[in-house]
């Protein structure tokens, strides 16, 4: 009788042991995961608005002083986005990263729209039905500017 009371609170213990170590390691994970989603959503907020930046810099470039003051020109704008999508390599998702490159390539608010579009899915798992028509109020401007140019230019 005493072993089997002796032996009953030895695996209640152990098993209260093993909960312990593996309600630990669930914590643990889930602190890890929290961090990496903090740090996506820190980055991506700032590669968005490094991009508005870019798409629009007579007005982005002087906001964009004001807590980045090493970014005085263009070119430093644009290495920034560069340097950007390297250290994106270390987090984003595969379509992020590719969406990054597209923009870089070939900047404009279609592309920043697939770029959010692919940061939005891969911080929430989102689908989203947003494509680069939904921003077409603000990227008027730009369809405007160039027609403008190509105008002047003859």
């Amino acid at each position: 009788m005493l072993s089997t009371i002796i032996s009953l609170f030895a695996a209640l213990g152990i098993g209260s042991l093993i909960g312990a170590l593996f309600q630990s390691r669930l914590e643990h994970q889930k602190l890890l995961n929290q961090q990496e989603h903090d740090l996506k959503r820190k980055r991506y907020l700032c590669i968005l608005i490094l991009m508005l930046t870019k798409l629009d810099p007579d007005s982005g470039m002087r906001h964009l002083q004001e807590h980045r003051p090493d970014l005085r020109e263009l070119k430093d704008l644009n290495a920034e986005i560069r340097m950007e999508l390297l250290n994106a390599v270390l987090f984003a998702s595969d379509n992020v990263i590719v969406a990054m490159a597209t923009f870089i390539d070939n900047p404009s608010y279609p592309a920043y729209v697939r770029t959010a579009a692919a940061m939005r899915r891969d911080l929430w798992n989102k689908k989203t039905a947003i494509d680069e028509t939904a921003l077409k109020v603000v990227a008027e401007p730009e369809k405007m500017l160039k027609e403008a140019s190509h105008s002047s230019a003859r």
